[in-house]
């Protein structure tokens, strides 16, 4: 056989064939396993790719290898407390409320702002809370980058926001080979001059974009907006992110020393059960406890509500085949649970009201 020309080799685009046409039109396409430059590949070559494997669950459904997923809530709800409970089931191959980690992952936790005392004593809480894992495998593949944990005069904490100090931030992650990253949290890490603006978040966003190169999930843990009920930042932000989840005080729950509050997902990109229900999630005496608050039934006619779609309880009840009877009902499920308040119903019909008023006003 002749060895493979220049002009050959450069009819060859990344992963594809090459200029010859195969006598078997059924034969996979030649994958290669180094590429150089960028890949542009035939849709046949994509489909018979048998290298190219399903992401596997790191911890639910909701969070995924290589993927991206956020938390965020108040000061003080406890989303730190939320994020090492998931990065010891991850690193244990245990689970962490009803979702399961299928095997023990290793974990970088890079944390911006808290004392390493601080730090010692919340992981000691978590390792002993841990279940259905290995605790040997959890304290063997957790690590910690921690901002006040760096020797005296030590000055090379790198800031996530700064597109400067990128080969640093890889080589950290790098050297521990992490199959999650767990970023606590972004304000501390990261420097944005104007939150609300879109390209304020751009260095920040490429960034994950580099840690995913890596190999690694990335689990960033961020504060919520003044009234709650979103992420502090751009609507930019969800973009790329496969889920963002939402953690809400719930007072009907007590306790000190631990944490309580209320979960949901306002975006989940993933086909799952948790997409539309609400849970309350309490550690307390170095023990977890979930319960589920309101049917996904219910937290789906909460948000249709609120997102315009009904003017009048009778029109959700048309609309979803039931009684109006069975709408209050609903809804009274609903504040009881704390998810949604009366005013916030009544306000959120009106204006759809007024909308199709003003809609009709037009012709």
């Amino acid at each position: 056989m002749q060895p493979q020309t220049a002009t050959a080799k450069s009819r060859t685009i990344n992963g594809g064939q090459s200029g010859r046409r195969s006598s078997n039109p059924s034969r996979k396409s030649p994958v290669q396993k180094q590429v150089k430059g960028p890949r542009i590949r035939s849709l046949g070559n994509l489909l018979n790719d048998d290298t190219i494997q399903p992401r596997q669950q790191l911890c639910g459904p909701w969070l995924l290898e290589r993927g991206f997923s956020m938390v965020f809530a108040p000061t003080g709800v406890g989303k730190s407390l939320f994020a090492l409970g998931i990065a010891a089931a991850v690193a244990g191959g245990g689970t962490f409320g009803h979702w399961k980690a299928p095997a023990p992952r290793r974990v970088l936790l890079i944390d911006g702002e808290m004392d390493p005392s601080d730090l010692r004593g919340r992981f000691q809480l978590i390792v002993d809370a841990a279940t259905g894992g290995d605790k040997q495998k959890v304290i063997g593949n957790i690590h910690v980058y921690a901002r006040h944990d760096q020797p005296v005069g030590d000055t090379s904490f790198p800031d996530f926001g700064n597109e400067e100090h990128e080969r640093r931030i890889l080589e950290r992650i790098r050297s521990v080979r992490p199959n999650l990253v767990v970023l606590d949290n972004l304000s501390t890490l990261a420097t944005v001059d104007d939150a609300n603006a879109s390209e304020a978040w751009d260095p920040f966003l490429k960034m994950l974009h580099r840690i995913r190169e890596t190999g690694a999930a990335v689990l960033v843990i961020h504060h919520a907006n003044k009234g709650g009920e979103n992420y502090h930042g751009s609507s930019k932000i969800p973009v790329m992110f496969d889920s963002l989840v939402r953690l809400k005080p719930h007072d009907s729950i007590g306790g000190t020393g631990g944490a309580s509050f209320k979960l949901d997902f306002t975006k989940l990109r993933m086909q799952s059960p948790d997409a539309g229900q609400v849970f309350t999630v309490k550690f307390e005496c170095g023990t977890w406890r979930w319960d589920t608050l309101v049917d996904p039934d219910v937290a789906d006619l909460v948000r249709r509500i609120l997102d315009g779609e009904f003017g009048r309880q009778k029109d959700a009840a048309t609309t979803l085949g039931i009684s109006s009877v069975e709408v209050t009902r609903m809804l009274n499920k609903a504040y009881d649970a704390g998810i949604v308040t009366r005013e916030q119903i009544r306000n959120a019909l009106q204006n759809a009201r007024d909308d199709d008023e003003g809609e009709t006003s037009d012709f």
